[in-house]
């Protein structure tokens, strides 16, 4: 904002105020406010999608880890804590994915391991074969999950309007640098206050646009893990 400022300034002085306030300008804004309202529209629905994986995450994972303790009741004698052990560890670890500490590549490898695993622990199953189905089908949720998490945090929404809603930011406030006004205290108020909610709220929607940007230290609007972190510290409690 002091950049904007003082930009104002030295075109005030040096006698660069060669744009005056005309209907066309006024269109220039109204088109910046309506490509800033498209694209926090669009990434608002996104966001608001991403809040509910975490708890998703959360209750497949629990989920079956309840539903592997009960083999060893379904099939007295077999003991299937070792499938156990390993649910938990997927779920530690998908958390540490979520903070951006663990590659997706790496998560996959504890996901196929995690996987054989379960599949073992159902083989201990001599009946039931429903609570075979759900502990492969829980596998599966919760792969498609993290596939899903993956690509919210990889794709941007239409990259296209970003950069028209950066060049109409920018052309605005390079506007409000070369508009005449006589009154300089005037003019470099409306132009401080303008640009500072252009640029807020592009820097806002980039921010939502990933949700899961807990490892970016200026990343501010993440979705809560709370439920995932409840979730893996019950599993780790009935190791």
């Amino acid at each position: 904002m002091a950049l904007i400022a003082a930009g104002k300034v030295a075109a005030h002085r040096f006698g660069w105020e060669v744009i005056q306030l005309n209907p066309l300008f006024t269109t220039l804004v109204a088109s910046t406010v309506f490509l800033l309202g498209f694209l926090l529209n669009g990434v608002l629905a996104d966001y608001k999608e991403s809040e509910k994986l975490p708890g998703e995450l959360a209750t497949g994972l629990e989920v079956l880890s309840i539903e592997i303790q009960a083999i060893s009741v379904l099939s007295p004698g077999a003991d299937a804590q070792f499938a156990v052990a390993e649910v938990t560890f997927l779920a530690e670890t998908i958390f540490v994915w979520l903070l951006n500490r663990l590659s997706t590549a790496e998560l996959l490898k504890h996901f196929y391991s995690c996987h054989q695993t379960v599949v073992q622990a159902a083989f201990l199953l001599k009946t039931d074969p429903p609570l075979k189905a759900r502990l492969l089908g829980e596998m599966a949720a919760i792969l498609k999950l993290i596939n899903r998490i993956e690509t919210i945090r990889e794709t941007s929404f239409v990259k296209l309007v970003y950069w028209l809603a950066y060049a109409a930011i920018g052309l605005l406030c390079g506007g409000l640098i070369l508009m005449e006004n006589t009154r300089l205290n005037e003019a470099i108020f409306f132009i401080v206050v303008i640009s500072l909610m252009m640029i807020f709220l592009i820097s806002l929607i980039s921010d939502l646009d990933n949700p899961f940007g807990h490892g970016d230290a200026m990343s501010v609007e993440d979705v809560s893990l709370d439920v995932l972190i409840s979730a893996v510290t019950r599993m780790q409690n009935v190791q």
